[in-house]
């Protein structure tokens, strides 16, 4: 199986009331999993992260960079990113690695949704909201799936 397939099957997968899109950048073959979290202001002005004031509907994004390591240095994109992941050429992503990802995505969207329904309560006191990345978890995650006998690769695409 392909990155983009197992990446549409499992983002297909998840119980998640935003949106998540798989931008794919061929030329540094490069994954970007963009998620996208929308609710209502309950007539608060909220700053957003433009820096524009809403009052009536407010969105969040934020992404996850998946990169080829021989192509890409990383750490050249990780302030723009939320998690920067990377991966060996054409050999793919080690499912070990795509299965503790969307392992954690599932508890940490839920979570992330949650604290944005609670930033959006005018009851509750919230003052910002950011999906905050635990590396820690995520690889933990990693390596449950690694001792759950998860192995081999995830090819990258050919088309």
């Amino acid at each position: 199986m392909d990155m983009m397939t197992y990446f549409d099957q499992q983002i297909e997968a998840l119980d998640f009331p935003g949106d998540i899109n798989v931008n794919w950048d061929q030329e540094i073959r490069s994954f970007e999993l963009e998620i996208t979290m929308t609710g209502i202001t309950n007539k608060m002005e909220i700053e957003d992260q433009e820096g524009d004031i809403k009052d009536d509907e407010v969105s969040y994004d934020d992404a996850i960079l998946i990169y080829d390591e021989t192509k890409v240095n990383g750490a050249d994109y990780a302030e723009n990113y939320v998690a920067t992941i990377p991966f060996n050429g054409r050999q793919g992503l080690s499912k070990s690695v795509a299965d503790g990802l969307f392992t954690y995505l599932k508890d940490w969207l839920a979570d992330g949704m949650s604290d944005f329904m609670d930033f959006l309560d005018p009851e509750m006191t919230v003052d910002t909201f950011i999906l905050e990345w635990q590396q820690d978890i995520f690889e933990q995650a990693v390596q449950d799936a690694g001792d759950a006998g998860v192995t081999g690769y995830l090819s990258y695409p050919k088309y």
